[in-house]
């Protein structure tokens, strides 16, 4: 793939793509292939740095426990002073867990906040935001690609300061995420014992869908620049949509990194959370994944499809599966 002209971030300002979106839409595939083009670092779900990276010492991208990756001890070093093994992460996890659940978001969104609240929110913010700048610095990178998915976590950035976020709502057919819930896969990240990934009943996986993209449609009212961008689009015509996702950061089309016969080459990441294929490096061939259509079970397809049928009909999919 041709490499987009790299520039660097203006006026000390932090400038962070994020991906909104359900969990198993697509949203590490995006990251990765955005994290593929000159001047952006794909970091992974930030969101889950603290327990899963500093507290759990999961694997890194780039196949290295987070306590001994190079990247993160430079960037844990900048941000505070120590290296990943050092950092203790019970303040940041009890911080987050105070203020950046979906339950929070009228908070966020209101003035009018209870004082415990504001208070831990500034903590939290200014704990995110060094780290924030200090992935910027280290990585060179023009633009931070973060997956973290949750819309809370998106609206608490956009009130640190010196933190430009451009914000990709990725949605996809929920008749398909809740097939992929159904699937059994390990998690390689897990690197001390064998362990799998959750699997979820259909209803559970249909509320989890909704519970994630209705409060993300709050985004696209909120002062931070937005798309909305469905899965199955950007699979079958990459291009097009990099051209869509990309457009706040004025790059001219023919910038554009091209993706011939839907293939490209990824190289070795540091993201910190996310699908197992952020461990992928090599070849990648975009396919789509409809599997769901020949395999899921007609009663599963017909509860979801019930379930969901206000924003399923809103994104553009047929109640009866087409797309």
């Amino acid at each position: 793939m041709n490499g987009i002209r790299s520039r660097r971030p203006s006026n000390g300002v932090t400038r962070v793509l994020f991906i909104a979106g359900a969990l198993r839409s697509g949203t590490t595939l995006l990251d990765r292939v955005i994290g593929a083009h000159e001047g952006f670092c794909s970091v992974g779900e930030v969101h889950n740095i603290w327990e899963n990276s500093f507290d759990q010492n999961q694997l890194c991208g780039c196949g290295a426990p987070f306590h001994e990756c190079i990247f993160w001890g430079k960037v844990s070093q900048r941000a505070f002073g120590v290296g990943p093994s050092e950092f203790d992460p019970k303040t940041a996890i009890h911080l987050k867990n105070s203020v950046d659940r979906i339950r929070h978001i009228p908070w966020l969104v209101s003035p009018g906040r209870p004082k415990h609240y504001q208070t831990s929110l500034v903590t939290y913010g200014e704990l995110l935001g060094r780290l924030y700048t200090a992935i910027q610095e280290i990585s060179g990178a023009t633009v931070i690609v973060d997956s973290s998915k949750s819309p809370a976590h998106a609206m608490l950035m956009s009130q640190l300061p010196g933190i430009d976020v451009h914000v990709v709502h990725l949605v996809r057919d929920p008749r398909a995420v809740a097939f992929s819930w159904q699937r059994q896969r390990r998690r390689p990240e897990i690197h001390w014992k064998a362990e799998d990934m959750p699997v979820e009943r259909v209803p559970t996986s249909a509320y989890r869908w909704i519970a994630f993209n209705a409060p993300a449609e709050l985004l696209s009212a909120s002062k931070m620049s937005y798309c909305r961008l469905r899965y199955e689009d950007f699979v079958a015509d990459p291009a097009v949509s990099l051209s869509k996702v990309l457009a706040p950061y004025e790059w001219a089309d023919n910038n554009l990194a091209r993706v011939d016969d839907l293939e490209m080459v990824l190289e070795p990441s540091h993201t910190v959370s996310g699908n197992p294929m952020r461990f992928k490096s090599g070849k990648l061939k975009l396919e789509l994944d409809n599997e769901w259509r020949r395999a899921m079970r007609p009663r599963d397809r017909r509860l979801v499809t019930a379930l969901t049928w206000p924003l399923l009909v809103r994104y553009g999919y047929h109640l009866r599966g087409g797309v």
